[in-house]
């Protein structure tokens, strides 16, 4: 018995060097609601933009959509002469 008594009292000796009797529990702190919002909304925005990304590929995959040079029927310019003979100027295949 004496052992327990001996070690308690060193315990509660312990404690009330360390204060960790009178320690009260926290809540969050005012960086940590911050941080947190943000995250929140980083995650709303990403979620936001997954779902426009996949409104604008099912537009494409339907054909609702179409290459601006096909959509307005222009033609492309030819290349200057200069840039014609590129590939076997630099060894091209």
């Amino acid at each position: 018995m004496e052992k327990k008594e001996t070690l308690a009292s060193i315990k509660e000796e312990i404690l009330k060097k360390v204060g960790a009797e009178k320690k009260n529990k926290k809540g969050l702190r005012l960086s940590s609601i911050v941080v947190t919002s943000i995250l929140v909304l980083l995650a709303i925005f990403s979620i936001i933009q997954t779902a426009q990304s996949a409104a604008i590929l099912n537009e494409i995959n339907s054909g609702a959509v179409k290459a601006s040079g096909t959509a307005t029927g222009s033609s492309v310019a030819p290349l200057p002469s200069n840039l014609q003979n590129l590939p076997s100027m630099v060894g091209g295949c």
